[in-house]
């Protein structure tokens, strides 16, 4: 779906998706968050939806990457084929899908604050096979509201947690 014209096509993509934005306070440097949640070999550590991450190295992963990711969510399983859209450290990563069931794009934006940074998670997505069409805007939506923030509150409490264990 990004591979021809990328620009056109997020456009339409984004006119007829979901968006979900979440966002916690994180007493940690934003670089330290950035490469936590940029490497998706942690991400079973921290997302509810993520079951396996399968061909992807130990580290952040830049502009142009892959990795295959088992997602379950509401009674689905799927594999999502993630690819990296965007990538400045320590800032912002931007990754997208587009498989036979749905379409799905995620940023993340990490800015530096007093006490640590404010990390910023956007997923826009859209189902593409009936019923979870229907359902997008109010049970799946439902779902991954409430799942989005354990998320956050998950990377929040390991970060932490690291910190006090040093």
């Amino acid at each position: 779906m990004y591979a021809h014209n990328a620009e056109n096509e997020w456009q339409t993509f984004s006119l007829h998706c979901i968006r979900i934005d979440t966002e916690i306070d994180i007493n940690r440097p934003h670089q330290e968050v950035f490469d936590y949640v940029t490497t998706p070999a942690l991400w079973r550590t921290w997302h509810p939806a993520t079951v396996e991450v399968r061909d992807v190295p130990n580290r952040p992963l830049v502009t142009g990457e892959t990795m295959l990711e088992l997602i379950a969510v509401a009674g689905r399983r799927d594999q999502a084929l993630w690819t990296v859209t965007a990538c400045s450290p320590p800032r912002s990563w931007e990754i997208a899908t587009d498989t036979k069931n749905g379409a799905a794009h995620i940023t993340y934006t990490i800015m530096p604050t007093n006490s640590g940074c404010r990390f910023h998670r956007t997923l826009e997505f859209r189902s593409k096979r009936w019923p979870w069409r229907l359902l997008d805007s109010t049970f799946t939506r439902w779902i991954l509201v409430r799942q989005s923030a354990q998320a956050l509150r998950n990377i929040k409490a390991v970060l932490e947690e690291k910190q006090m264990s040093l």
